[in-house]
């Protein structure tokens, strides 16, 4: 197998498939709906955009409201913000993509 094919090759790691072994990585975007750090449709759309990648790594994501570290950046600490991460889930599994929470 060829670099090329394998990049391109199924794999499955802790359980979980991937077509491919292209992943996006975490990058800050700061779309956040405020007050609350709530992720939106915004967010939901720009991650589901992105699905065709094996697995998505959300930008950093805080679990507390003393670990944010910038402004408009989501947390995942209350309901709403729960509920805003469940949006882009389903957003990104209608998609057919795979994605990870990256916990700041």
């Amino acid at each position: 197998m060829t670099t090329l094919s394998t990049l391109f090759s199924p794999i499955t790691f802790a359980g979980i498939s991937a077509r491919h072994r292209v992943v996006m990585a975490p990058m800050t975007r700061a779309r956040s709906s405020q007050p609350g750090d709530i992720p939106n449709a915004l967010n939901a759309q720009y991650y589901a955009q992105r699905a065709s990648a094996a697995l998505i790594v959300t930008e950093a994501t805080q679990i507390s409201p003393q670990g944010k570290g910038y402004s408009f950046t989501p947390g995942i600490h209350s309901e709403a913000q729960v509920h805003g991460w469940q949006g882009v889930t389903e957003a990104v599994h209608a998609e057919g993509g795979r994605i990870f929470l990256q916990l700041w």
